[in-house]
């Protein structure tokens, strides 16, 4: 088997010695190469400008949450409208970009040119609050300058426009919002306004009134009752005193101080006969004064008995001229008409009564009818408040907007001429032509030295481990 002879650290170097060529050829021709893409490559010149974020003019009070935004959130608005075709169409036409090629290829070449970065640090004294580099890259040195600073320029007067623009379609927006709300908010209170006017005594609110109202006319009622049965009683009392004076009874009496019967004959019999009771319990029976009271009661009894046996007719017509019985008639009459007053009273109050205990009741169903529109006016209520807060922010940032009073983006270094292209890197494609020149070299002379199998010197053949056939002396020239 053959035996491979192991490499010494001494032996890099005279691989070196002997595969010099094979190092320095790759390593020129990667040189040339380099060379060539520097001298081939087009120049590409890279310049930018500083904008910066100005500080609002008014209190930051007055500014609404839609003007204070994030420094992340301003780049991403940055960029958005840095590289919108408006703002880049006007730069295209402004330069005469687009004389060798369309608008659009133009505008995309462009965009695609454009990078913008904040800056984290700032020394300058009274800086703006935020800065952001605008970087644009170009073939010629004078077209990336007046490009930078033409779109700097542009982006700073359209961000202005743009605001301004934003602001009052904003406040017109919701303007509009606001009047459909409050015609919608009108349409409810007419609604509500109507459903409470159909329903009006019955309504939630109502209902302790109403309640009152059915305790007060009960009360009422009862006040009522007992006067219709007082005046029905002295009626009563009445039409038999009537009775008893057209009929000529003489009886009892059935109220005190006053008889039973109003017939003038029955009526001083029993005077007459109290008369002679008190007589009596001071008087023998023989005192003249209790004889003389016998005699007068026996004559008014067979007066009174002559008046009861008279006819009808004849008792008739001589009560009519008895202002006693007159008198009893005039008080039945207003008894009567008192007592269809109260009786008419009694109806109307409990018509009443109904009509509140009807209200009570229809009180629920009342409420849960207006529940809905009372909700959906509350709702559209709060929703007009909403857009009218809304609304006044909305004008105060248009006029804020208007007198530029907000925070403004403003060209604090505008772009320089640049002198040294940025693309190729001449330095850095030299250093990688080097480095991929030494590699291939250095790939090369290993792999033809690992090829090689033939023998450079003593070692090497001490390593091989064969017999010695001969020895050839060093032959020293003279």
């Amino acid at each position: 088997m053959e035996n491979t002879p192991a490499f010494h650290p001494l032996d890099y170097i005279s691989v070196v010695r002997r595969r010099m060529w094979w190092l320095i050829v790759p390593l020129v021709l990667a040189v040339a190469v380099g060379a060539a893409l520097i001298t081939w490559l087009p120049r590409q010149y890279k310049t930018s400008a500083t904008l910066g974020v100005s500080l609002p003019a008014v209190t930051s009070q007055l500014l609404t949450e839609a003007q204070k935004v994030t420094p992340e959130e301003r780049l991403r608005n940055i960029n958005q409208l840095l590289t919108s075709d408006a703002v880049l169409q006007r730069v295209v036409t402004a330069e005469g970009l687009d004389k060798t090629m369309t608008a659009a290829e133009a505008v995309q070449r462009m965009r695609q040119r454009v990078v913008t970065t904040p800056v984290q640090e700032t020394s300058l004294p009274n800086a703006p609050v935020e800065r952001f580099n605008v970087a644009y890259t170009d073939g010629e040195p004078s077209i990336t300058q007046r490009v930078t600073n033409r779109l700097t320029d542009v982006f700073v007067q359209e961000s202005s426009r743009k605001r301004a623009v934003r602001a009052e379609e904003t406040a017109m927006f919701i303007n509009l919002q606001v009047e459909a709300s409050q015609a919608r908010l009108s349409d409810f209170e007419a609604r509500l306004r109507g459903a409470k006017e159909t329903h009006m005594g019955a309504l939630p609110e109502q209902t302790g009134a109403n309640v009152a109202m059915v305790t007060g006319l009960q009360q009422q009622l009862e006040t009522t009752t007992n006067a219709i049965r007082g005046e029905q009683d002295r009626l009563s009392i009445i039409e038999r005193q009537i009775e008893s004076m057209q009929g000529g009874v003489v009886g009892e009496v059935t109220l005190p101080g006053a008889p039973a019967t109003s017939s003038p004959a029955a009526v001083r019999a029993i005077t007459l006969e109290r008369e002679l009771a008190a007589a009596r319990g001071s008087y023998t029976e023989s005192h003249p004064d209790v004889v003389r009271l016998r005699e007068e009661v026996a004559a008014a009894k067979a007066a009174a008995t002559a008046e009861a046996n008279r006819p009808a007719e004849d008792r008739v017509a001589s009560l009519r001229v008895d202002p006693v019985y007159r008198g009893l008639t005039l008080d039945r009459e207003q008894a009567r008409l008192r007592i269809r007053e109260l009786q008419r009273s009694e109806g109307q109050v409990r018509t009443q009564i109904g009509v509140y205990r009807a209200r009570v009741e229809s009180a629920p169903r009342v409420e849960q009818q207006l529940s809905t529109v009372q909700r959906e006016y509350e709702l559209e209520k709060q929703q007009y408040a909403t857009l009218s807060q809304r609304l006044r922010s909305a004008e105060m940032t248009d006029s804020i907007e208007r007198n530029q009073g907000g925070e403004r983006f403003a060209v604090i270094t505008r772009a320089s001429l640049p002198t040294e292209p940025s693309s190729p890197n001449t330095q850095r494609l030299m250093l990688v032509a080097i480095l991929l020149g030494l590699c291939l070299g250095g790939a090369l002379a290993m792999g033809r030295e690992y090829l090689d199998r033939s023998i450079h010197d003593v070692r090497a053949l001490r390593d091989i481990q064969v017999p010695v056939l001969g020895e050839i002396p060093r032959i020293v020239n003279a």
